[in-house]
């Protein structure tokens, strides 16, 4: 909701000054905390997937796509987020291989997304499936980086690899705000401002660090089941706050998802606990 109240028609520019904000804030607590600001060089792969997958087309992706998308379908969307990390993790992590109920959660999320576009609908709107596409296209994106973290990262200090990948994603997301975004007559508002500066702060230079931090002590795979609260608060706010609703075909779509890819971390949690 915060991303859509910012977004405005300067997609990048706010996600660029979202990430500046974040990494200045990371950068002024490791200077409190005597520890390096920024990661050593060995650390760079991790990093650059960071900063190019994760800030700046992950999120630079879903802000432009915001643009055309509500919110809560915009949550939803992202929902996918835990299938797309266990395609990556089979191939990268020995661990964290795809099983049946993987492959169960990649047809649900596939089907549900399906009906969210809603392309035999009568509320079928180009710029809106063209923004939906973008948000999948950043949400792939994020998942590589997420992987190759729990891989490469576990002796990354997450306050110094967030700061420097976020102001490699802020840096590329201004250079491409300049030519795209109609910055000249960018006008801020305070319910922007307000958004931008939540997003920075606990979105951000704090959610990232928690994340980043617990990744190195749980799989990469159920961290990200995170994603699953974030469509059903969003969906909520977005109704409270900016009167977004869900199409039938939407509400049938996020069904889908969340019982796609929550069902089978039940069924494990469930096993766990008779074998306790």
């Amino acid at each position: 909701m915060a991303i859509k109240v910012s977004v405005g028609d300067t997609p990048f520019m706010m996600a660029a000054a979202r990430f500046f904000i974040a990494g200045l804030l990371l950068v002024a607590y490791q200077k409190i905390r005597g520890k390096a600001i920024f990661p050593k060089r060995r650390d760079r792969k991790v990093i650059l997937a960071l900063g190019f997958g994760n800030f700046f087309f992950g999120y630079g992706l879903t802000y432009w796509g915001m643009q055309f998308v509500n919110s809560n379908i915009t949550s939803i969307l992202w929902a996918t987020l835990p299938v797309m990390i266990a395609v990556f993790a089979h191939r990268m992590l020995e661990n964290e291989k795809i099983n049946a109920w993987n492959l169960f959660s990649l047809g649900g999320a596939l089907l549900g997304t399906f009906f969210i576009f809603d392309i035999q609908g009568e509320s079928f709107d180009t710029e809106t499936a063209k923004g939906m596409t973008m948000i999948m296209f950043s949400v792939l994106a994020a998942a590589y980086p997420n992987v190759l973290y729990k891989k490469q990262g576990g002796s990354l200090d997450p306050v110094a690899a967030n700061a420097s990948a976020m102001f490699i994603g802020a840096s590329l997301l201004v250079t491409v705000g300049i030519f795209n975004d109609p910055w000249q007559t960018m006008h801020l508002n305070v319910l922007a401002v307000g958004a931008t500066a939540y997003l920075a702060i606990v979105g951000s230079a704090i959610g990232f660090t928690l994340y980043f931090w617990l990744l190195n002590s749980v799989t990469v795979v159920k961290m990200s089941y995170t994603t699953f609260l974030i469509p059903i608060l969003a969906s909520i706010w977005g109704w409270l706050v900016l009167g977004e609703v869900l199409s039938k075909s939407s509400m049938l779509g996020a069904m889908i998802i969340l019982i796609a890819v929550s069902v089978p971390e039940l069924v494990r949690f469930n096993k766990k606990s008779v074998n306790a």
